[in-house]
């Protein structure tokens, strides 16, 4: 704004000189003149390479054809404008009223070049420090229009490490009263995207000292717009409220240098909409209070401080939602066309975008195919490593509590240790695998980590352990007691049912294989053991069940048919293991045969034990009884061999002393 004002002033010092010498004055006189003012004025090198010519109708103006106005050297050999063509006209009753008044300024061809240095200095800050040449008090003068026509405009941030292209720049700037209000209408193409501008900044005297001046900005392009209502400085500060709709938001986003992301259902898909009190402060960071988040459905309150960073900037803040709906967040081709875990590419860049801290809080989380509430969690996001640290939800009628973590560093992988208590089975069961064939209530717990860029990829090589533990339930469409009881695999359908007080269960996880051997349904009819794997990729089951009924008084089961499921998750077959059985079958015959062979040989050993005993008293003269110990033996045969000795040496004499 200063460098336009300074321009425009210079030229209408330019017309006094111009019309006093209309006729004696040569055009190339009237363009060396013509180069000292605006240098004068704006402190920078001013070369007009055409013919500068006064107009008597139907302005009283210049037309200057080619000017060129340097930048200071530290902002490079580009100048700051390159225009082919420009034309000043001032109102004819001004010369005798002594109120100079600029009707028109037009800018045509013109390649304007804006930079700011690193340390801060702006290339188009002329007078104040940011030129070469000596400091020029700013002409005060207003203007009915200044127009921009067909300008290239680039702006080279050097500070902030950001190159802005503007092309196809058509603008005009109304500053009636000098000082005073001064409304810019404009559009362009930045960075590629089509944009419209209109501005009313009250009070550009001030502005232009440094003082922030109050300020009704509007921007628009295809798809939304954003207003802003506040007060604006020149030194890249503003504070007020800020208005954004928009059904599309690539063109804002691609006109940041970004790329927009698809957006499911709930997450601003068909409608973005941000408003709340917004403050840019000096050093690049961007303020938000109050504000509200409305992504299709679901609103959000936000309060969040971006800040500039060495590498990216970092987000802080809080995140407070009522009812939230993202109905499209866990949907996925694998639902609709039945073909297993989707292939495609999972797009993890977005999360190397900026470094973030977020606390988020939120009374309902609709996902689709799965509900969540009171849910309170904390965000934080790492050089492209998201970890969400979650303090409670409840979901199912339980709680669940842990650690997930989404890590884009070298490629996607994923990983989480949580805690899920007190579930109800069969919603739970049916939102996240489709089945829905188990009641009751349960918990469970998982550590896990997942690697690969698509999800089957993850799945097929997931590393995973945990255990379940259900609570009194029942297993909807088999009934294992009938089945087992009247040898029938026809015990299952609608209406058929197995109830069990408790299931519990340990599980590994090895390259998508979940592995668990120690699975115990305890009922009152039974219970059932069961062992074998699931493959998670391919989405189906190899297990094998025990049941087994009729527990006797001490509470064994007696009768054990095994079950066998098998195929996809979503049909599996379910029959007796006739196979299984037999091997079980043969194994008790085998157990039973070397149980009375033992019994057998015990009973032999005992006869023939107690015939050498019965010989060895008879033989000895001992006593020698059916539970001795061996000590007790010795001291018997030891007595005897005593009491032998001494009849063979003294006879009855040595017995008689």
């Amino acid at each position: 704004m200063r460098w336009i004002i300074r321009i425009v002033g210079a030229f209408v010092v330019l017309l006094f000189l111009a019309l006093g010498a209309f006729l004696l004055i040569p055009a190339d006189r009237i363009a060396e003149v013509a180069s000292d003012r605006i240098t004068a004025a704006t402190g920078r090198t001013v070369t007009i390479t055409g013919e500068a010519r006064p107009t008597l109708w139907p302005d009283l103006g210049i037309v200057i054809e080619g000017l060129r106005i340097d930048n200071p050297t530290w902002a490079g050999d580009a100048p700051m404008i390159e225009a082919d063509r420009v034309n000043v006209g001032v109102a004819w009753n001004g010369l005798f009223s002594g109120d100079i008044r600029v009707e028109r300024a037009v800018l045509e061809g013109a390649s304007i070049m804006l930079v700011r240095a690193a340390d801060g200095r702006t290339s188009w800050d002329m007078g104040t420090g940011g030129g070469d040449g000596e400091s020029a008090r700013p002409m005060q003068v207003g203007f009915d229009e200044a127009i921009i026509r067909g300008a290239r405009v680039r702006y080279l941030d050097r500070e902030a490490g950001s190159d802005w292209q503007v092309a196809q720049m058509d603008a005009t700037v109304r500053l009636p009263e000098a000082g005073g209000a001064v409304e810019i209408e404009g559009n362009a193409q930045i960075n590629g995207v089509p944009v419209v501008l209109d501005t009313i900044i009250d009070g550009v005297a001030g502005l232009l000292a440094g003082d922030a001046r109050p300020v009704v900005a509007t921007l628009r392009w295809q798809g939304g717009s954003v207003a802003f209502d506040g007060q604006l400085g020149l030194d890249a500060t503003a504070e007020g409220a800020m208005d954004l709709t928009a059904e599309d938001l690539g063109p804002l986003v691609a006109l940041a240098g970004g790329a927009m992301p698809d957006l499911p259902q709930g997450l601003g898909r068909d409608r973005i909409a941000v408003t709340g009190d917004l403050r840019l402060a000096q050093e690049g960071s961007v303020h938000l209070r109050g504000g509200q988040l409305r992504l299709d459905d679901t609103l959000l309150n936000i309060a969040a401080d971006l800040v500039p960073g060495e590498d990216r900037p970092m987000l802080r803040g809080t995140i407070t939602g009522g009812e939230i709906a993202l109905p499209g967040l866990l949907a996925s081709d694998a639902e609709a066309t039945g073909s297993g875990w989707p292939r495609d590419v999972i797009d993890v860049s977005g999360l190397f975008a900026t470094d973030a801290d977020l606390t988020v809080r939120a009374e309902n989380l609709d996902l689709g195919a799965v509900a969540l509430s009171e849910i309170d969690l904390r965000a934080t996001l790492t050089r492209g490593r998201l970890v969400f640290d979650i303090a409670s939800i409840r979901t199912y009628e339980g709680q669940l509590a842990g650690r997930f973590v989404i890590n884009g560093r070298g490629g996607l992988s994923v990983g989480g240790d949580l805690v899920l208590s007190d579930v109800a089975l069969q919603p739970l069961m049916t939102a996240m695998a489709g089945y829905e064939r188990l009641e009751g209530t349960g918990s469970a717990s998982i550590e896990f980590l997942g690697v690969g860029n698509d999800l089957y990829t993850i799945m097929d090589g997931l590393e995973a352990e945990g255990d379940i533990a259900l609570g009194q339930g029942a297993i909807i469409g088999l009934d294992l007691a009938g089945m087992i009881r009247n040898f029938d695999p026809s015990f299952q359908g609608e209406g058929q049912r197995t109830v069990y007080d408790r299931v519990t269960a340990e599980y590994l996880v090895r390259d998508g294989i979940v592995r668990n051997e120690d699975l115990l349904l305890d009922a009152p009819w039974g219970e059932v053991r069961g062992a074998g794997e699931a493959d998670l990729a391919a989405m189906t089951v190899d297990y094998t069940l025990v049941p087994g009924i009729f527990r006797d008084a001490e509470g064994v089961a007696d009768i054990r048919v095994p079950i066998a499921v098998r195929g996809p998750w979503s049909a599996p077959q379910i029959a007796p293991d006739l196979a299984l059985l037999a091997e079980m079958e043969l194994a008790e015959e085998r157990a039973r045969l070397e149980a009375e062979g033992r019994a057998a040989l015990e009973a032999e050993e005992e006869r023939l034990e107690e015939l050498a005993r019965d010989r060895a008293n008879a033989l000895l003269g001992t006593e020698i009884e059916a539970g001795d110990t061996p000590e007790d033996i010795e001291e018997q045969l030891t007595e005897e061999l005593i009491n032998g000795v001494q009849q063979l040496i003294f006879g009855n004499q040595g017995e008689t002393e």
